[in-house]
């Protein structure tokens, strides 16, 4: 194989002739491909892979640093006190491409500043799903990866184009999200109140019994955390009047004096239908009637989009009170 520029971005794809393929043939995306690497002694290998760690070579599954071959691709035993460290070949395309920083410890180190290259085998297990499904689909079009999660359950939305495709993106989804033993697509439209629909397995198991936490197991513990909580509540055409859910939800309130408060409280989104000509205010009073609690100067409300004539869909977002949540 011929050496690629250095500074092609080219060099993490797959092979083209993976290109329209609808059952997934995963030896298909090997490919060897020279990238840089730059020898260290073994005695000081840590310390100097840490100075390089931001122009090291990045990729799923793939040692960074690895064994010096000969010509004929075994190892060389006369070469043990030293290895190899495979560098992004986006940010070094020779030696003088290191930053004043990896060059100054480089000299501190005593590490010769020469690259070499290093003949590299890249497979489908090296590769991210954007970049297989982006190599698979035609050129040009639209490329979807995302997906919601519902226990083992990975469910897609996938268009028209992407159809002829399904059971192979559904199969790559599964390999590149551990835990995803079932991958479904919706096959027609959402038009019940409760937004049940049919849909087709793509790939994986068959069994949509999903197991999931009930918001008050995991709550306290989220609670005495730093990260945001977020609650989304987005079936418009009921979630207002499921608000009162939430009403005394953890029990009573714990003594503070013998437990760490729970400081960080759960912000809610929730979505409603409105007809009234003050759609902002309809759905304020209506979460207020849930929780039995005034949410004036306590919450915010955005238009989402007009449904229809006359009829709105709005989110109102809001902390939600310790007073709601305890007893």
């Amino acid at each position: 194989m011929t050496d690629q520029p250095q500074t092609d971005l080219g060099l993490y794809k797959p092979p083209q002739t993976v290109r329209g393929m609808t059952e997934l043939d995963r030896a298909a995306f090997s490919q060897t491909v020279s990238v840089p690497a730059i020898r260290i002694p073994t005695i000081i290998l840590n310390k100097v892979v840490k100075s390089l760690k931001k122009v090291a070579l990045q990729r799923p599954g793939l040692k960074r640093v690895v064994e010096e071959h000969n010509e004929d691709g075994n190892k060389d035993s006369s070469k043990g006190e030293h290895r190899l460290l495979l560098l992004d070949p986006n940010s070094i395309t020779s030696a003088d491409s290191f930053g004043s920083e990896e060059a100054e410890a480089l000299k501190a180190y005593g590490v010769a500043q020469e690259i070499q290259k290093y003949q590299l085998k890249l497979t489908y297990e090296n590769l991210k799903s954007e970049e297989i499904l982006r190599a698979v689909l035609p050129e040009g079009q639209d490329v979807t990866s995302g997906f919601s999660r519902v226990g083992h359950i990975a469910h897609m939305n996938l268009r028209d184009h992407q159809l002829p495709y399904r059971k192979l993106i559904g199969q790559v989804i599964i390999d590149k999200n551990p835990g995803v033993t079932c991958v479904v697509n919706k096959t027609n439209t959402i038009d019940s109140t409760y937004r049940n629909f049919q849909m087709e397995v793509l790939a994986g198991e068959s069994n949509m019994v999903a197991k999931v936490r009930p918001v008050r197991e995991r709550l306290p513990a989220l609670m005495k955390g730093s990260q945001k909580i977020h609650v989304v509540m987005n079936l418009p055409a009921l979630a207002l009047e499921f608000l009162d859910a939430f009403r005394g939800l953890l029990g009573p309130e714990p003594d503070q004096s013998l437990f760490c408060p729970y400081d960080n409280l759960p912000q809610v989104h929730c979505y409603g239908f409105s007809k009234e000509d003050d759609a902002q205010r309809d759905v304020v009073e209506r979460a207020e009637v849930s929780f039995k609690i005034s949410l004036q100067g306590r919450c915010s409300v955005h238009l989402v989009r007009n449904v229809a004539p006359n009829k709105e869909m709005m989110c109102v977002s809001f902390t939600l009170p310790r007073g709601v949540l305890y007893n």
